[in-house]
């Protein structure tokens, strides 16, 4: 490998991990969860609330908004999984760093357990500057690895990094 190639890929690396190791103010996890929607159905004996319709989602700074969340629960009521969809779903945070992280896809998955969470369908994660878009993004904050990529060859992964060294007023993006 190139010196340059070795470079890049070492840079693109650190860019990555940096923008996902603070994914998540820490302190939203023990936020109340509050929820709007049009349409509310719950199986208590599946462990499962779907919400339809408009639906918000507020828990300390998390801002999601859908068209539905599912959430799927443990027999003691922890989240396990929430499911959201729509065109797009949207997420909204603010990191430990309060730096935004925000995220859109037409489905949206977040698994509590491994600290997965699954962009498809015309993804686009943004971390403070630097933006991703694929068809589809998988992001593990617990490890702290990336993966996008695309399901059709035309629909190829885009990320853009801004330099650093540009204050913050002056950097702009295509969304």
């Amino acid at each position: 490998m190139s010196s340059f190639k070795l470079k890049f890929a070492l840079l693109l690396f650190t860019l990555l991990t940096h923008s996902i190791s603070g994914h998540a103010l820490s302190t939203d996890k023990n936020q109340p969860i509050n929820v709007e929607a049009d349409k509310l159905e719950i199986d208590e004996s599946r462990h499962i609330s779907t919400y339809q319709g408009n639906v918000k989602m507020e828990q300390g700074t998390l801002h999601i908004e859908a068209d539905k969340i599912v959430f799927y629960f443990t027999n003691t009521n922890e989240i396990l999984r929430l499911e959201i969809e729509g065109s797009p779903a949207t997420l909204k945070q603010l990191n430990d760093k309060n730096e935004p992280i925000a995220g859109k896809a037409r489905k949206i998955i977040y698994t509590e357990n491994q600290l997965l969470l699954k962009l498809m369908g015309n993804a686009h994660f943004k971390s403070n500057t630097d933006s991703i878009d694929g068809e589809w993004i998988n992001i593990n904050t617990n490890t702290e690895t990336l993966q996008a990529g695309s399901t059709k060859g035309e629909n190829r992964v885009r990320m853009i990094i801004l330099p650093k060294n540009i204050p913050a007023n002056d950097k702009t993006t295509n969304q």
